[in-house]
């Protein structure tokens, strides 16, 4: 069993009880000690290791609370769309007509990360720009958010999408002038093509889950929680690559509400799994994105081309309530996506509702995104208890377009973190990768600097200090899976999960916190990334 200390750098704990210290020891997988040299050195046995910072700042691993790791492994094999490499709809349709060459008729070919707002033309691409790429293979170009996507003529064909195709509840078909589909589907809508595209392998799976591995090891990433599997295979996935050494990654897996009955019928509960691999929350969508206007918004949309675009709710009330119960009643904690304040006010019914009947002092059920909170749906969280998993990256990324589409008032209420930590309320940083970048630091300098990408200020009252924002991404990671007393600190008693990085981020302009170079990744005391 391996031991050795760690000394001769910055170490940042995240524990208030001790926030630095001059070294730490580790034993196998566990941090053992941790104070000053001295301390450590007694602690552990003779002959043990050391590892030298060299002045180089540790702190604990980053837990990613809320991506999306099989989807992201795919993307990195997809055509690429997102801005800069991609600015038009032209390039789009270069791209897709590049990869069609030397594959076979009928072979799908797909891609992912456009963004209406940042494109030349500044609309969606329809199925007709698609079909100038290619008319002999399906296409289908999925938006940045995640929550529409375009299809070109013959992945409507093959999918049996036409003008007489009625819209899926909670869901969208995009329709020109004489009714006909544009090729862009929205929320449930995009399953039309999604049932008929080949099912990936198992073995697809598991090389997807090693590519998104080796991407966030080397980002300082130790842990993950993936925001909603929906197949059993998927499942069976994660345990293969746990299994072969491809996901070092921890990792806690949500599973969409589909999956509750199978999961009862075998008796498993939240938590089943290890350190490695375990079961999380159950998913839940209550509406769709702010930066695609599918988000359920209590006003209109703004520069939208229908004036009363409200957005999109998935489920009614009566249905979500049932939902949140269902979970919340096999005592599951309950992770909703929810931006729009229309859809984050139907969450906070149905878990008020849920804790009425069923009372549960430590539920931490949560809200993945929280984007547009208005004061008095901040203040019903911290009364509920619930937490905040927002991304602040969206700032960076989609800012510009939540700008035109909400408009200068609204924004001061999109993703207000300062309002959320004055409240008490147990705010939780992530990226949902594949929609944004999925480095944390990146994520931690958006919050600081409340900008968009074109340099604009967003809402500067809201932003954040880096030393506010680390706790976020380490010690609320870990409490939002109900997993504080083994990660997110570096203390004794805690998994040796760390990260170091060449700069001390509280030391440096918020220009370049972004660029703070990961030098190591240490996941249960071993090495698992190194610069």
């Amino acid at each position: 069993m391996q031991a050795y200390l760690v000394t001769n750098g910055t170490i940042l704990t995240m524990d208030p009880s001790q926030p630095q210290v001059e070294a730490f020891g580790v034993i196998g997988e566990w941090i053992v000690s941790a104070g000053s040299l001295a301390e450590v050195e007694a602690a552990l046995p003779r002959g043990a290791g050391r590892l030298d910072l060299a002045g180089a700042t540790c702190l604990p691993g980053f837990n990613e609370a809320h991506n999306h790791m099989l989807n992201f492994g795919f993307v990195l094999g997809q055509v690429n769309c997102r801005y800069p490499a991609v600015r038009s709809i032209e390039e789009i349709v270069a791209r897709f007509a590049e990869r069609a060459e030397g594959i076979p008729p009928g072979s799908w070919i797909r891609g992912r990360g456009y963004d209406d707002n940042k494109l030349t033309e500044h609309r969606h691409p329809t199925r007709w720009d698609l079909d100038r790429a290619s008319t002999a293979h399906p296409l289908v170009l999925v938006h940045s958010s995640g929550h529409m996507l375009v299809a070109n003529s013959l992945a409507l064909q093959l999918a049996g999408v036409s003008r007489e195709t009625p819209d899926p509840p909670g869901g969208h078909i995009v329709r020109d002038e004489h009714g006909d589909p544009t090729g862009l589907l929205q929320e449930n809508a995009m399953e039309l093509i999604e049932r008929v595209i080949p099912a990936p392998t198992l073995e697809d799976m598991v090389e997807a889950l090693r590519r998104c591995n080796d991407a966030y090891v080397a980002a300082g990433i130790t842990s993950s929680q993936d925001a909603g599997l929906d197949d059993p295979q998927q499942v069976e996935a994660f345990q293969r690559a746990v299994q072969r050494g491809s996901l070092r990654l921890r990792t806690s897996i949500m599973l969409r509400h589909q999956l509750l009955p199978h999961l009862l019928g075998l008796g498993i509960k939240q938590g089943f799994g290890n350190h490695h691999l375990r079961i999380g929350p159950v998913k839940l969508f209550a509406d769709g994105s702010l930066i695609g206007r599918t988000a359920a918004v209590s006003r209109p949309f703004l520069a939208d081309p229908r004036p009363d675009n409200c957005g999109i709710t998935i489920w009614s009330q009566e249905e979500l309530d049932e939902l949140v119960w269902q979970a919340h009643a096999a005592g599951f904690q309950v992770a909703t996506h929810a931006i729009g304040d229309r859809a984050i006010e139907m969450v906070l019914d149905a878990y008020e509702r849920a804790l009425a009947r069923l009372p549960r002092p430590d539920h931490r059920h949560r809200i993945e995104h929280g984007g547009v909170l208005r004061p008095d749906l901040i203040e019903r969280i911290a009364r509920l208890g619930v937490l905040v998993v927002s991304q602040p990256i969206f700032i960076a990324e989609y800012g510009d377009g939540f700008i035109r589409h909400l408009g200068l008032e609204r924004i001061q209420l999109t993703y207000p973190f300062r309002s959320l930590l004055d409240a008490g309320i147990r705010l939780v940083f992530s990226t949902d990768c594949p929609v944004s970048a999925y480095q944390p630091l990146r994520c931690i300098q958006a919050a600081v600097q409340e900008r968009t990408a074109s340099g604009r200020s967003y809402a500067l009252e809201e932003a954040i200090t880096v030393e506010e924002a680390l706790p976020l991404y380490t010690v609320n990671g870990a409490y939002a899976s109900f997993e504080e007393h083994c990660k997110g600190m570096l203390r004794p008693g805690m998994l040796a999960d760390f990260v170091v990085l060449e700069r001390d981020p509280r030391r440096v302009d918020p220009e370049e916190l972004a660029e703070i170079r990961v030098l190591r990744t240490v996941i249960g005391g071993e090495t698992v990334y190194e610069a």
